[in-house]
């Protein structure tokens, strides 16, 4: 999807062509290739909420399958095949069970009963971007998203990303720049990709609902030998739809590709691909007046849409190609090899909104045009060496990593003008007159040496360490109409410690303490002409973990105090220039628990973030940052019944706590939501209900203020042969 416009400029890409070249030279250099564990989901309770084949007694691995709501390992957190029980950091990990049972249809909707996660927007635009605030930080950007453990940098705005791709999707909460470089504060999405299984796994649904939604999937998977050494996954969705506001379309094709093969009893290689492509609309929001603060016109209302039909527009289109190479050099030691190419592009239209006019009574509001074609690609290459040896009583799980990530973005804008619309008898054709264009690119690299240690003393100490230095390099700037580049680059370095002890007490009980870093780099000089440092994050945290003794049930106790330095404040002796000397800082308190026994999958969380600007020259000190509840609670039940052999019901609650923009108050608001299943033979039928009560609330409110979805319902049916 090329734009249109002629003087469209974009940066050098990464073709499809290109991207099979460097994971073949990639290819070529690995060791002779062999075979691994294949993953396979841990045993199940009674009764599970999907129709796959699997071995029943296969344990469960950190990137397989989870059967119910509870995961029991992760390698987000550590990238080694780690128990959470033995990771002393908080990580949230919600399942395909969990999304499925919950009918989430995006990314903000699987994580809407984790703890200490919102959506940056309340969900409105979760068709068409990822944005979220955890424990009180932006991590919107490049920065949060990983695929499969490997870095996915891709621009927040280059499309929103589909979780029926996804076996799961994992949080871990806190700096992690010692695994994954630079990172924001709060912590990172790792997207676990949908794997070959070791049996055939073939079912096809159909989907209808509320605003025109209309959707049909299949997802088929399986050995393609007799023995196994060649496994595939292929998942595909085509739907058409509309959003709540009735202009935004809701449309998106996807195709997924995953290949595993065992060429020899010591490897294997997994081979993934991917296809996305989305059409919607960006909705910028409603002017505080008449959504946050009084309209003498009255409440605007969740439907209006403040751009023009005819004009706004937000249509990507995206690959990657990547593979997961594990090579077993002895009985200690594994080698292992990640690579993840990408490229998406979004053509983007839409208009702008300010404050209400006050000349008209705040009936109107002013509108800027914006077109913007963006092209956003780059690779990642994350190279491990796994040693599991002992030395004396202390049992090491050894990780060295040597990991790279190039990226590069390139916007083509313009910018113009668009008559004002009545907020509350809009009429809608007007055409936009735009200005000149400009182009604007940005190259990022980074080069990472990383070393971690988890140490087991006997059977009840653990202590993780571990340290990460990188070298990361930028350049910015904008491209005239002959081709000058004008801007700058910075070369910077940081290096980030980690820390954490952990107690395995009796009875399923395991207190922990960490301490862990991040950093970002900054742009920039200041007034004596001195590059920027990074922003550094610091977080201890403080938890218990709990897993009762022959339960399928898990829970997590944690508190922490996150501080993030180096943040830009004005330098109020040099007007114009700014300085190093802001700081943010984030307590809390959070529990999360996840259980799955015999008819019941339960989920529960409650956390409180309290995030303020603790230091700064401007008048934003003691402020919080918006899009940051300050307490959050959800719970969710599903139970299966006894009497109605078949027949499943769920039932969720959520509340969002008061939020705060230029220390005005958004309100809290609760919500329910509801499922109801019948498994018959080889089908399935759901419905899932979302707002029942059809509350009318704000999701957020930053620069504009965003509806929450009115109430909803979608039915599903699925064929499993």
């Amino acid at each position: 999807m090329h734009p249109s416009n002629p003087q469209y400029v974009p940066a050098a890409r990464l073709r499809p062509l290109a991207m099979a070249t460097l994971l073949a030279t990639s290819s070529a250099a690995l060791p002779a290739l062999a075979q691994t564990q294949t993953s396979a989901p841990a045993s199940a309770p009674e009764t599970v909420l999907r129709e796959v084949k699997v071995t029943a007694d296969a344990p469960e691995t950190a990137q397989g399958p989870v059967r119910g709501f509870v995961a029991k390992r992760s390698a987000t957190g550590t990238k080694t095949d780690t128990a959470l029980m033995e990771t002393p950091q908080a990580i949230s990990v919600v399942t395909r069970d969990q999304m499925e049972a919950q009918g989430a249809d995006s990314i903000d909707q699987a994580f809407g009963y984790t703890a200490g996660i919102a959506s940056q927007t309340g969900g409105a635009l979760r068709r068409i971007a990822t944005g979220f605030t955890v424990r009180g930080f932006n991590i919107t950007g490049s920065q949060p998203l990983y695929l499969n453990g490997s870095k996915f940098p891709i621009n927040s705005l280059s499309g929103a990303m589909e979780p029926y791709s996804y076996e799961r999707v994992e949080l871990l909460k806190g700096p992690a720049s010692i695994l994954y470089g630079q990172a924001a504060p709060g912590g990172v999405i790792n997207l676990v990709s949908k794997r070959p299984t070791p049996e055939a796994l073939r079912e096809a649904e159909v989907q209808v609902g509320s605003w025109n939604r209309r959707q049909a999937a299949v997802d088929l998977g399986g050995p393609l030998t007799e023995d196994g050494r060649l496994g595939y996954r292929i998942t595909a969705l085509a739907r058409q739809g509309d959003a709540m506001i009735p202009q935004i379309p809701d449309e998106r094709t996807l195709f997924n590709g995953a290949l595993d093969w065992r060429l020899t009893p010591d490897a294997t290689l997994t081979l993934l691909a991917t296809y996305n492509k989305g059409n919607s609309m960006y909705d910028y929001g409603k002017p505080l007046e008449g959504t946050l603060l009084p309209n003498p016109s009255g409440r605007t209302a969740r439907t209006l849409f403040v751009g023009e039909p005819d004009f706004d527009r937000f249509r990507t289109e995206g690959i990657t190609l990547g593979y997961l190479f594990e090579y077993r050099l002895s009985d200690q030691w594994k080698f292992r090899q990640n690579v993840l190419a990408y490229n998406y592009e979004s053509d983007n239209a839409y208009s702008a909104i300010g404050r209400a006019d006050p000349a008209t009574g705040l009936r109107t509001v002013g509108r800027t045009a914006v077109t913007r074609f963006d092209n956003d690609d780059g690779w990642t290459l994350d190279n491990q060496l796994l040693g599991q040896f002992a030395t004396g009583g202390v049992r090491h799980t050894l990780l060295v990593g040597l990991d790279h990530a190039k990226g590069d973005f390139s916007r083509a804008q313009r910018v113009g003008t668009i008559t004002p619309l009545d907020l509350y008898q809009p009429v809608y054709g007007s055409t936009a007159t735009l200005g000149a264009p400009t182009h604007s690119v940005s190259e990022s690299r980074q080069t990472g040496f990383y070393v971690q240690d988890q140490m087991k003393l006997g059977e009840r100490w653990l202590v993780l360490l571990g340290g990460r230095y990188d070298r990361a390099r930028g350049l910015s700037g904008t491209v005239s109409p002959t081709g000058t580049f004008s801007g700058g680059g910075q070369r910077q370095t940081a290096f980030s410690p980690r820390a954490g002890v952990m107690y395995l007490a009796e009875g399923g009980w395991a207190p922990y303490y960490s301490y862990t870093r991040s950093f970002q780099p900054q742009g920039g000089t200041d007034f004596s002409g001195q590059l920027f440092k990074p922003t550094e994050g610091v977080q201890h945290e403080v938890g218990l973990k709990y897993e009762p003794p022959g339960t399928n049930a898990a829970i997590t106790f944690a508190a922490y105090q996150l501080t993030q330095r180096n943040v830009l404040t004005s330098d109020l002796e040099h007007p114009g220039f700014s300085q190093q000397t802001g700081e943010i800082q984030s307590k809390g308190f959070e529990v999360e628990g996840k259980a799955s026994m015999g008819r019941w999958d339960v989920t529960a969380s409650v956390g409180t973030t309290d995030a303020r600007v603790t230091r700064s020259n401007t008048a934003n000190l003691g402020t919080r940052p918006t899009s940051v509840p300050r307490a959050q609670a959800a719970a969710w039940v599903d139970y299966r019944f006894a009497a109605f052999p078949g027949l499943s019901a769920g039932l969720g609650v959520r509340h969002v706590g008061t939020q705060e923009l230029n220390s005005m108050d958004v309100p809290a608001y609760t919500l329910f939501d509801a499922a109801l299943r019948y498994q018959w033979d080889k089908w399935r039928f759901a419905v899932h209900l979302k707002n029942l009560a059809n509350n009318t609330y704000l999701g957020s409110c930053s620069y504009a203020c965003f509806y929450g979805d009115e109430r909803n319902v979608t039915l599903t049916a699925r064929y499993v042969w």
